[in-house]
C-alpha cells in the first residue's frame, strides 16, 4: 500500500497540469468561477462611479401594482401613462426591458396597445432614443406597432456563458445587445472611440466579463430610504470576510443586503405632482440613458451579481452599460482561445506558474515546515498580485482559488524515514540555502 500511494503521489504533478488543461468533471471551471466571483466582490470597492452618473434604472414593482389596482402584465393604459411621465423628464434615451411578444388588450374594451404605440411615437419626435427588449426570436418577439416606433435591444442569447456579448445572431440577423446600442446612443452625443459600424462586427469583438460595482449612488438617499442598505467595511476586512467565505461558503452568515449599484427610482414616483420632486426628478433623469424593468414577484427575471446576489435583470444590462461607458471597447474578457479549443492563454499561464513553481522547490531539497509555509504564502501573494495586474490590463483573472489548492496539494511534504529513503536523514536545508 505504501507503494502505491508513493507512485499516486510521483503522478501529482502531471494530474495536476492535466486538470488544469482538461477540466476533468469541471472541478477547474467550478474553481474559476469561484475566483472571478471572489475578485470581483473585491475591486467592486474600487470601481469608479464616473460612468454611474449618466444611467438611471426605472423599476416597475409589486407596491406600483398595488397603488394603481392593477396586474401583471401592466395594461398598456397604465404604460402609456408611465412612459408619458418619463418623457417629461428629457432622458437622453430609454431602453424598455419588458417584453411585447403578445397584445394582451386583445378581448378587453377599456384598453388597446395602439395607445402605448402612440406615446412611443412621442419619443421619436422629441428625438429620444427608444429601445425595446428583443428576444431575436421569429415565434417570440416585439408588437409590430411597437417594433415601427422603436429599435430593438437584444436581451437573451446562448453561447456566452455568464458573459455579456456586444452583439449576436438572432433569427433576424446580426442585433445589438441592450447595452450596446444604448452605448452608441450614448457615443453620438459623447466622444467616443469609433465602433464597430454594424452589429455583426460588433459581434467579433469578446463579450464582456462584467465588473460590478458594490455601493448604491449618492444620490439614491434622496429618492429613497438607504437605511438598510449595508456600508462598506474596511478594505481588509473586507478582504479577509470574502476569503472566509469563498473557503467556508456552507457555514457563512446571511449576507447583509446590499442595494443597487445604479440609482434607482420607482415607477410609483414618477407621477408625483409636487413641483419640489418633479424637479428633483428632472434633475436625476434628465439626459441620463434610463433602463426600465421589473421587479415583479409573480414574473420574476432575476440576475446572479457576483456582488449583490440575486437582482432584476435589468441591472446586468445596466452594469454592462456602465462598464462600455467607463471602459470604451477597452473592457475587461477573457483572453482568445488558443486552437479551436477552450483552452486560452491563461490556462497556459497557469501552468506556467505551477511548473515555475515546482522547479524553485525541487532545487531545495528537505525543505522545513515554516520555508514551506513561506513559499506558499508567497505564492498566494504573487498569484494576487497577478490577478490586479490582469485586472488592470482588462483581462479576466486567474483561477487563484484553483491555483492556491494546487499549491497545497504539490507543496513538498517532510520525507518518511525508511532504510531506503536516506533523504529523510539530510539536515531541513533553509529556504535562502539549497
Amino acid at each position: 500500500m505504501p507503494a502505491l500511494l508513493q507512485k499516486i503521489a510521483t503522478l501529482r504533478t502531471p494530474l495536476a497540469l492535466l486538470a488544469i488543461l482538461l477540466d476533468p468533471f469541471g472541478l477547474t471551471t467550478a474553481t474559476d468561477v469561484a475566483s472571478s466571483r471572489l475578485l470581483n466582490q473585491l475591486q467592486a470597492n474600487s470601481y469608479a462611479d464616473s460612468a454611474r452618473r449618466q444611467i438611471a434604472v426605472v423599476i416597475i414593482d409589486d407596491a406600483f401594482l398595488r397603488e394603481r389596482q392593477s396586474h401583471w402584465p401592466l395594461p398598456y393604459s397604465e404604460q402609456s401613462k408611465l412612459f408619458r411621465q418619463l418623457l417629461a423628464y428629457r432622458p437622453a434615451a430609454v431602453m424598455v426591458d419588458l417584453m411585447y411578444s403578445y397584445d394582451h388588450s386583445r378581448g378587453r374594451s377599456n384598453d388597446s396597445s395602439q395607445l402605448l404605440a402612440n406615446v412611443f411615437e412621442r419619443y421619436r419626435a422629441a428625438d429620444v432614443p427608444l429601445y425595446l427588449a428583443n428576444s431575436g426570436a421569429t415565434e417570440s418577439n416585439v408588437l409590430p406597432a411597437f417594433a415601427n416606433v422603436s429599435q430593438p435591444a437584444l436581451v437573451s442569447w446562448s453561447g456566452y456563458g455568464d458573459q455579456y456579448p456586444l452583439a449576436a445572431e438572432t433569427a433576424y440577423g446580426w442585433m445589438d445587445s441592450a447595452a450596446f446600442a444604448l452605448y452608441r446612443s450614448y457615443c453620438a452625443q459623447h466622444g467616443c472611440a469609433p465602433l464597430p459600424n454594424t452589429p455583426q462586427k460588433a459581434a467579433e469583438h469578446p463579450p464582456m466579463a462584467l465588473q460590478w460595482g458594490r455601493d448604491p449612488a449618492s444620490e439614491q438617499r434622496r429618492v429613497s430610504d438607504v437605511s438598510q442598505c449595508a456600508t462598506a467595511p474596511g478594505f481588509w476586512q473586507e478582504v479577509l470576510a470574502r476569503l472566509a467565505q469563498a473557503v467556508f461558503w456552507r457555514i457563512n452568515a446571511p449576507a447583509e443586503a446590499l442595494c443597487p449599484y445604479h440609482l434607482t427610482i420607482t415607477a410609483s414616483a414618477l407621477a408625483t405632482t409636487v413641483p419640489q420632486e418633479r424637479a428633483l426628478l428632472r434633475e436625476l433623469l434628465g439626459d441620463r440613458l434610463v433602463l426600465v424593468g421589473a421587479s415583479i414577484n409573480s414574473a420574476e427575471d432575476l440576475v446572479s451579481s457576483p456582488v449583490h446576489g440575486k437582482l432584476p435583470g435589468v441591472y446586468a444590462h445596466a452594469m454592462a452599460l456602465d462598464n462600455l461607458i467607463q471602459y470604451g471597447q477597452d473592457y475587461i474578457a477573457a483572453p482568445a482561445q488558443l486552437f479551436g479549443t477552450d483552452i486560452d492563454v491563461l490556462d497556459l499561464l497557469e501552468v506556467a506558474f505551477i511548473l515555475a513553481l515546482l522547479w524553485f522547490e525541487s532545487t531545495r531539497a528537505g525543505l522545513s515546515p515554516r520555508c514551506r509555509l513561506t513559499v506558499a504564502l508567497g505564492a498566494a501573494i504573487g498569484l494576487l498580485m497577478l490577478s490586479g495586474l490582469l485586472y488592470q490590463l482588462r483581462v479576466t483573472p486567474v483561477n487563484i482559488l484553483g491555483l492556491l489548492l494546487l499549491i497545497g496539494l504539490l507543496m513538498p511534504k517532510k520525507p518518511e524515514c525508511t532504510p531506503h529513503n536516506p533523504a529523510c536523514t539530510r539536515k531541513e536545508s533553509s529556504c535562502a540555502n539549497p
